[in-house]
């Protein structure tokens, strides 16, 4: 991972063709077709390109994810966070169900870092286990992240901990100088 100052904050591709496919669920396909019809050209042609091993610039995620939300008439943030759980639900609902369910707390989280890695160009996290049923993750080097995406990383993780089986779980974060910081917890 590198510093937001020398790349373009971006998104795995894999995860953005998951994201659309959960937005194109939620608003309905003709309202996503109406939606990507009124993109401007080049965020459209950057869409369009997306494949499962390039990869999206968040600029041109967000303008997308407005517009879906602005053509389906949803407020963006809403959408979003539901379409991240959705998009978490597909990836996860295989086997790997089963093994999230009899895989460790601690093991859960010491994984967050890894599968940001893949999504994530920008940044680097680092995950604990304060107390049973506690944890607290870092986010740093991207010091000017978007409040949206800070907060949909910290929905991601907490979706993850959902479908591995952890009950009641609920997410916070708040900014910090070089990124953000999560706190989650969960019933043990």
């Amino acid at each position: 991972m590198t510093s937001s100052r020398s790349v373009v904050p971006s998104v795995a591709g894999i995860a953005v063709l998951d994201l659309m496919r959960a937005l194109e669920e939620i608003v309905s396909t003709e309202v996503f077709l109406r939606a990507r019809e009124a993109l401007p050209p080049g965020v459209r042609e950057d869409l369009d390109a997306v494949s499962a091993v390039s990869w999206v610039p968040n600029d041109t995620l967000n303008s997308v994810i407005d517009e879906i939300a602005r053509a389906a008439s949803l407020d963006p943030e809403a959408m979003l966070d539901q379409a991240i759980r959705s998009a978490s639900q597909r990836t996860f609902r295989t086997v790997w169900r089963m093994f999230l369910r009899v895989t460790s707390d601690e093991a859960l989280i010491k994984r967050a870092p890894v599968v940001y890695g893949r999504s994530r160009n920008v940044g680097q996290l680092s995950a604990r286990i304060d107390t049973p049923g506690v944890a607290e993750v870092l986010l740093t080097e991207w010091p000017d992240i978007s409040d949206r995406t800070l907060r949909s990383i910290g929905v991601g993780i907490q979706s993850v901990l959902e479908i591995a089986g952890r009950r009641d779980v609920r997410m916070s974060y708040i900014r910090t100088p070089s990124g953000g910081r999560y706190e989650l917890r969960w019933r043990t």
